[in-house]
């Protein structure tokens, strides 16, 4: 019985939590545009998407970030916010062809994906 419960443990700890697809995606982030004192600048997220949808890369995921680094506190001033988005790691070259760049390019990058 000891053993019949070790087996099905183990089997579970290890395809219960298979993270194999996340593997195989990576993050790209293209600015926004967005600057200070305006909330209606930038290009929408749902913008951005329609690039690499058109692109025939498929999203799984997308979220508004942040670049990470300091800016100054004056209107017209950029807000540092990228929009983000997970796609498969093959079509990473198609997506930077289109401006688009790896988030890990960023070293302070604050990003939260939040996609089931």
């Amino acid at each position: 019985m000891n053993k019949l419960v070790f087996v099905l443990c183990a089997t579970f700890l290890f395809t219960g939590c298979d993270d194999k697809d996340k593997d195989d995606t990576v993050l790209v982030y293209k600015y926004k545009g967005s600057v200070q004192c305006d909330v209606e600048s930038g290009v929408p997220l749902d913008n951005m998407l329609s690039e690499l949808i058109d692109a025939n890369i498929n999203v799984i995921c997308s979220s508004e970030g942040n670049d990470g680094n300091v800016v100054v506190a004056v209107c017209g001033a950029e807000t540092g916010v990228i929009n983000v988005y997970e796609i498969p790691i093959s079509s990473l070259i198609t997506a930077e062809n289109l401006g688009f760049n790896n988030v890990q390019l960023l070293e302070d990058a604050i990003v939260v994906m939040d996609c089931e």
